[in-house]
């Protein structure tokens, strides 16, 4: 599939370079919201069929005392027990920084439809910082610092409880495709756009001095262990909305 991707996007290219036709005569910048946050971007034409974007895109989100849940304590299961120990996420933060470069296809002169191709780049991450509650009281009382078991997630928290992880969500160029509906410089002074695609972001990974490689690899994982009705390569895939409210400068 991403071969296939790849193809298209270079097709697109080899066509507007091939059709420059009163090239970057025309000038628009604009604003635009989406599942990769809000941003800015401008555009010009390459041919009455080719448009070519550029902006910025940005999602950032913080917030404290996130939730709580149970672990279990490593090396009790001889005993046939399974103690458990509480556990709270107390920081956790969204971060996607995304430039873009994006290609616009009208198979219509001056129609309103659009094929559209091109690239983000920008690492999508998930931070979270927790604490084990009383780690350092059960640590005194067993004469060591026990490893705990979450949701099939062994990790060893720090000697004060505390511990970290880091998301990274897939690659940092992630090829884009598309539809919309809109011009990309507007026939007026001000245009409106829609947008509606797929960002092939790749395997997500989990990274923390706290963690095992198995725990590192959890996300796909349990992807896997779901047997979910679609392919590890589908869930590479994240669906992209996008609308944009575009001035024409020129």
């Amino acid at each position: 599939m991403r071969k296939f991707i790849f193809t298209i996007l270079l097709v697109l290219c080899i066509i507007a370079i091939r059709a420059q036709e009163r090239s970057f005569t025309q000038w628009a910048v604009g604003i635009n919201g989406g599942l990769y946050g809000v941003g800015l971007q401008a555009a010009t034409n390459l041919s009455p069929h080719f448009s070519l974007r550029a902006g910025f895109d940005y999602l950032g989100y913080s917030r404290q005392d996130v939730t709580s849940f149970e672990a279990e304590i490593e090396g009790y299961e001889e005993y046939g027990i399974t103690p458990t120990v509480e556990a709270e996420i107390t920081e956790a933060s969204i971060t996607f920084p995304n430039f873009k470069l994006m290609l616009d296809y009208y198979p219509v002169r001056n129609g309103i439809f659009s094929l559209t191709g091109g690239f983000y780049g920008g690492s999508n991450k998930v931070d979270a910082a927790g604490l084990i509650h009383d780690y350092e009281t059960i640590t005194a009382a067993m004469g060591e610092e026990p490893s705990l078991t979450y949701e099939d997630i062994v990790f060893q928290p720090n000697s004060d409880g505390s511990f970290d992880a880091l998301l990274t969500m897939g690659n940092s160029l992630k090829p884009y495709i598309g539809l919309a509906l809109g011009r990309t410089i507007p026939k007026n002074r001000v245009g409106v756009r829609f947008e509606l695609g797929a960002v092939y972001q790749g395997k997500y990974r989990l990274d923390s001095d706290n963690l095992n490689e198995a725990g590192r690899d959890w996300v796909n994982r349990m992807a896997e262990e779901l047997e979910l009705p679609v392919s590890q390569e589908t869930l590479n895939w994240w669906p992209m909305l996008n609308l944009s409210v575009t001035v024409r400068i020129k």
